[in-house]
């Protein structure tokens, strides 16, 4: 059984198009959309509408909770925030039917191979749809977030950010997210679970797309907090980045990166690169009416250059020739084969603050690491 799952697609057609061709080509026997499907990008009800399409299951994120009006979280729940704006318009978008599906998801899904053998999927975490299961976070913790799940594997996204880990002889991912990725890698992600004599194997993919479509929807639709959007697109990381790389490569049974000699930049792709700095126009964002158009020219070649780095950074992976990250088939091996690359996350830690993060692009291609966060 082959089971793919894309998660945290926020509304990112072209990178929505690209996951879903590239799963086309890996033929699963299932495909899960794990939730936040809408919210934050330029295209909410053609996005729904293709998931709806071409996968077997949809299951309810917290954004898609919002915008059902099941309940508020962060500063959606504020009266005058731009998110409050962001929030109309994408209900205006999506229209009521769509509205009202999102509402009704399910909230997780099961698949079971064999007996004892079962992949549970959700959006954030086993009990809620907001608290992230950080590649930081203690084991004692993490089991109270599981112990009611009788899995083999647990597939998560909320996080942007992937990695595997082994808790017992369960094995849990973060599929990462295929709309706003938040490790340092521009292109879109999901993750790939195969099950075999061993048990339950995941892979993560990478595919290419162009970021340039995504920001210049963004602001030639005029969403609400484009700006603002378009930064977080194109930057791709948490504050607490080097701190999740290191805690998603030691989860992978990979050695920690060794510092650089004589004071030389590291040679790890955006290791060292510093978070962009606040996008131009912030202040526009507050009023009802959508940004100067001036504004929101500047926005967008700063997203462009951006995005010029980030590929520049993907093409490096690439010639560094780093292998897909990959679960273990039984927790005694080790993954000689696994990549967990970038790790970032917020000081909160919540991929729906307003911190930045990056598309992705290259199928099949060697992630950058894992990265966790919590999801938009």
């Amino acid at each position: 059984m082959r089971v793919a799952i894309l998660a945290d697609i926020h509304g990112n057609l072209p990178a929505c198009e690209a996951v879903l061709e590239d799963i086309a080509k890996q033929a699963p026997d299932y495909i899960v959309a794990a939730g936040d499907l809408a919210l934050r990008g330029a295209h909410p009800r053609e996005t729904v509408q293709l998931l709806i399409d071409q996968c077997d299951v949809l299951l309810v994120g917290n954004t898609d909770c919002y915008i059902a009006s099941n309940y508020l979280g962060g500063a959606y729940r504020e009266r005058e925030h731009w998110k409050k704006d962001l929030l109309e318009w994408t209900r205006q978008e999506l229209g009521t039917e769509l509205v009202d599906t999102l509402g009704k998801l399910p909230f997780s899904m099961r698949y079971a191979p064999r007996r004892g053998q079962d992949l549970y999927v959700c959006h954030a975490n086993p009990r809620n749809l907001e608290e992230s299961l950080e590649p930081t976070m203690d084991e004692p913790t993490l089991r109270r977030y599981l112990a009611h799940v009788d899995a083999a594997a647990i597939a998560f996204g909320h996080l942007h950010f992937p990695y595997r880990r082994r808790v017992g002889r369960t094995l849990i991912a973060d599929v990462a997210s295929a709309g706003i990725p938040r490790d340092g890698d521009l292109r879109p992600a999901y993750g790939l679970f195969t099950f075999t004599p061993k048990g339950w194997r995941v892979q993560i993919r990478r595919v290419r797309y162009q970021v340039r479509k995504a920001t210049q929807a963004i602001t030639a639709r005029r969403v609400p907090g484009g700006p603002l959007l378009i930064h977080k697109l194109v930057e791709a990381r948490y504050r607490h980045h080097a701190a999740l790389q290191e805690a998603a490569r030691r989860h992978s049974g990979l050695p920690p990166i060794a510092p650089p000699q004589g004071g030389r930049p590291h040679a790890e792709p955006g290791l060292n690169a510093p978070l962009l700095p606040p996008p131009p126009g912030l202040r526009s964002l507050m009023p009802q009416d959508a940004p100067d158009p001036d504004v929101a020219d500047v926005a967008m070649e700063s997203a462009v250059v951006a995005a010029r780095a980030a590929a520049a950074t993907a093409q490096a992976m690439s010639e560094a020739n780093t292998p897909a990250l990959e679960a273990p088939e039984a927790p005694e091996d080790h993954p000689d084969d696994a990549h967990a690359g970038d790790a970032a996350a917020d000081q909160d830690s919540d991929p729906d603050s307003d911190q930045a993060e990056e598309p992705g692009e290259e199928p099949g291609a060697p992630i950058g690491g894992s990265s966790t966060g919590t999801g938009s």
